[in-house]
């Protein structure tokens, strides 16, 4: 039987990842920022957000994901005030975006972004795969289930040997 794991391409070392094209740089990191999924009454999540200073990305009515840049101390389970709390932080890989030719990147990867480059749910489909966006002013902030992140790699870097030239 043949050797599979050499058919597909490996992992890149996400501490150095790094894209660069005239117009968009593209880096990565891992675990290192404290994430956690919440689940529960949109006014409680908002409530408990406010005590960790962070990003707070809506993924559905009753669930956002909390970025902040460090742990958050959150316990994992079912908290009094009716919110789940799930830990994240080595689950996703996150890819910074920027330059002045994101728009069209982001673009190709999902038509959605083309019409709204700041949706209001973070949840969007981009490059055949379900991951969440987070805008930066200069950009976007991709988080990617760990899973799926080397084929979002790969797929940004075929992406940007098209588009580099874009503005």
């Amino acid at each position: 039987m043949s050797d599979r794991s050499t058919f597909w391409p490996a992992n890149p070392d996400w501490a150095t990842a790094r894209i660069e094209t005239p117009g968009v740089t593209v880096t990565a990191s891992y675990g290192d920022r404290g994430v956690v999924l919440l689940s529960g009454p949109r006014k409680a999540i908002a409530e408990l957000a406010k005590d960790h200073p962070g990003t707070l990305l809506q993924i559905a009515p009753d669930r956002a994901l909390l970025v902040t840049k460090t742990d958050t101390g959150l316990q994992d389970g079912l908290q009094p005030a009716g919110i789940a709390i799930s830990a994240l932080s080595d689950a996703h890989v996150r890819f910074d975006i920027r330059g002045p030719a994101v728009a069209a990147l982001l673009a190709l990867g999902s038509p959605s972004l083309a019409l709204n480059p700041a949706p209001k749910a973070a949840a969007v489909g981009f490059a055949g795969m379900t991951l969440l966006v987070e805008p930066l002013a200069d950009g976007a902030r991709l988080h990617v289930d760990v899973q799926q992140a080397t084929h979002i790699w790969h797929w940004l870097a075929a992406a940007l040997s098209v588009t580099e030239d874009h503005p």
